[in-house]
């Protein structure tokens, strides 16, 4: 099930009945467990026994390490090595065996290998990592091992942020779900004003621009233009997809009484690739920054060298890139990005006071970082097939026929039209909202847009409407 069906508000409205009818936190948490099963086995009810197992393994590997504390980084490498290897298999498995035959073929060796056509299970990406973020927690003496299995099992798999993020921190959601919830009508305005919203951007604003993307990608041989410029539409697409459904699971959440962390904030204002991942996919760049970049700089007192820190940060960005996915394009992604990091950290050294004191030097970063940084990297995330972007890099970007160049018009139409929505919602956060708040203005202000959205919603649906493109991940 996703948050677009037509099956999802139903469920929703039921277990929201329930939910606070009972009122009991401990009946409320298994409701929520209960009903978390059904909305992530809703398909496939067999991807419960993954999360579960992967879970339950976190559970006792947990409570092993405060139990016996002298073998604590045995009880951590098996975690790591359990969920680890639930991804390697489903996920990567195929990649590995496709690219070892191709590596004997070029030697000359007959390779027998057959690719393995293996389900990928949804969220894996996600939710391993927060039960691996809770056992590395509990080692390194951050926070104390569950003893509660129905709490616990309800952090791992809560039905709003199970499939596609938040990824969340146990120290963050497990107090909430431990805690007393009592009904607002405040947060639960609020919720369905933020979970509308990212519908609206689903349904509206990706969906409409998913199409002409995809018919320009599937070409032979796009011309230039026609290519950036469904290129410039696919980042829309992946951001309206993306904050969608965030917006989505963060509205639905808090009707229910969690706040979820926020995990965009206006990522194309970024001046440069670090600011950008602080703005982009936060709880994936902010784990991966915590458990995986901080261990591999090291935390010598004279800090780290800048060839080890640069080393660190392309490491780490190859990991971002392939834990997206098992195909080559996300591995040149994330070393794309890590040179990026690496470069904009010597470049802002090296910029003298009078130069970064410009006029419009902020606004000429932002479009450069969009363009050079943002339009490219698109382009290798959202093409798998490596002689393709090489095809891609080597067009001429400005050559087209007079058609090539309609069409080229068209989808920079439908790009811009799409876009603007999201323009008005940012420039209402950040300027009428502030002012309305707490007004007589607010409420009528806030169910006109709820009009809005169901009408826009109910016009632009499709039937055949895409999964979110995050659910491949």
């Amino acid at each position: 099930m996703n948050f677009v069906q037509y099956e999802f508000p139903i469920f929703f409205a039921c277990v929201f009945a329930l939910y606070w009818v009972v009122r009991q936190r401990a009946l409320q948490n298994g409701l929520l467990v209960v009903a978390s099963a059904v909305f992530y086995g809703w398909i496939h009810p067999w991807f419960l026994l993954l999360l579960y197992g992967s879970a339950i393994l976190d559970f006792s590997l947990a409570r092993a390490i405060e139990q016996w504390p002298s073998r604590k980084r045995i009880f951590v490498a098996c975690s790591l090595v359990g969920n680890l290897s639930l991804l390697a298999y489903f996920k990567y498995l195929g990649f590995f065996t496709e690219n070892v035959a191709a590596a004997l073929a070029t030697m000359g060796f007959t390779a027998h290998l057959s690719t393995l056509q293996v389900l990928l299970p949804v969220g894996i990406s996600f939710y391993t990592f927060q039960t691996m973020g809770y056992t590395i927690d509990v080692y390194r003496g951050e926070l104390k091992a569950r003893r509660n299995l129905v709490d616990y099992l309800l952090y791992v798999s809560f039905f709003c942020q199970l499939v596609a993020g938040p990824i969340e921190r146990a120290g963050r959601l497990l107090p909430q779900i431990e805690r007393a919830r009592t009904f607002s009508w405040k947060a639960t305005q609020s919720g369905l004003n933020l979970a509308l919203w990212g519908a609206f951007k689903k349904v509206v604003v990706a969906d409409t621009i998913a199409p002409f993307v995809d018919k320009v990608y599937i070409l032979e041989q796009p011309a230039g233009p026609l290519l950036w410029a469904a290129t410039a539409g696919f980042m829309i697409q992946i951001y309206a997809d993306f904050s969608g459904y965030t917006d989505m699971a963060r509205g639905t959440a808090r009707m229910l009484g969690f706040d979820l962390m926020e995990n965009f904030r206006a990522p194309f204002l970024a001046r440069t690739t670090v600011e950008f991942w602080q703005r982009w996919h936060m709880s994936l760049s902010f784990w991966l920054r915590d458990y995986l970049l901080g261990p591999l700089v090291g935390d010598s007192p004279q800090g780290a060298s800048r060839v080890r820190f640069a080393a660190a940060t392309v490491a780490t960005f190859v990991i971002i890139g392939f834990w997206h996915g098992a195909s080559w394009n996300f591995i040149l992604f994330g070393l794309y990005h890590g040179f990026w990091v690496v470069a904009y950290g010597l470049i802002v050294r090296a910029i003298p006071p009078s130069l970064a004191r410009l006029r419009y030097g902020s606004e000429l970063a932002v479009a450069f970082h969009l363009v050079v940084v943002g339009l490219f990297g698109s382009m290798l995330f959202r093409e798998q097939h490596l002689h393709r972007i090489l095809q891609y890099v080597t067009t001429p970007p400005l050559s087209a026929n007079l058609d090539e160049w309609v069409a080229t018009l068209a989808v920079l139409s439908v790009t811009a039209a799409a876009s603007t929505p999201l323009l008005i919602g940012y420039w209402f956060d950040t300027r009428i909202r502030p002012q309305v708040q707490g007004t007589p203005w607010h409420l009528p202000l806030r169910t006109t847009a709820w009009a809005v959205y169901l009408a826009c919603m109910t016009l632009f649906y499709r039937v055949s409407a895409q999964d979110f493109v995050y659910f491949q991940f």
